[in-house]
């Protein structure tokens, strides 16, 4: 029901940005800016670059937002957009370094563990280190900002059924690390 609601939220205010509305993308921008900005933030590893790529993503759904065909599709959209937008800086500075690290927070393994002390989520991190981007991204758009499988599979340009696979490879890979980490804490 809330990705309805939010959906219908979002149609709302891409056709009011069509309109050429004069607050309707200051709304936009309110309203998606730090969801967008997390997940850059993951994807490059620091606020800085994530900053960097959001501008540019504001700036071209600002001149782009009146050729979107389908206003339901504005959150996706914007973060395929940022998703692009973050791969195309990471092979900019791949030259230079390797892919910046993501890290993603307590959320990721939720499921699993209900409550984190500072020693649980530095584990966390330093697994989630240890998984390439693929799997990373999917982590974080369905743990993290809680989208669809259809939404993910929107965003990051594959098949549903490869998403869940992502998703299922990522949480095996996750758990094997994690446990790799506890028992060297322990030892």
């Amino acid at each position: 029901m809330e990705s309805t609601a939010r959906q219908a939220r979002d149609e709302w205010i891409a056709r009011r940005c069509q309109l050429g509305e004069p607050e309707a993308f200051a709304d936009l921008v309110r309203e998606l800016e730090r969801p967008l900005l997390y997940f850059a933030q993951k994807l490059l590893g620091n606020e800085d670059s994530a900053l960097d790529v959001l501008q540019e993503v504001w700036l071209n759904a600002f001149q782009t937002i009146r050729r979107l065909d389908n206003p339901r599709v504005l959150r996706p959209w914007l973060y395929r957009m940022t998703r692009g937008l973050a791969i195309d800086r990471i092979r900019k500075d791949q030259s230079d370094e390797r892919l910046q690290r993501v890290y993603a927070e307590q959320a990721a393994s939720a499921a699993e563990e209900p409550a984190f002390d500072e020693e649980d989520a530095a584990a966390v991190h330093q697994a989630l280190d240890t998984l390439d981007v693929k799997h990373r991204e999917v982590l974080v758009l369905c743990f993290l900002e809680d989208m669809t499988i259809a939404e993910i599979a929107s965003i990051v340009g594959c098949p549903e059924g490869t998403v869940k696979s992502r998703i299922h490879h990522a949480k095996r890979a996750l758990k094997a690390a994690l446990q790799g980490t506890s028992h060297e804490r322990r030892a």
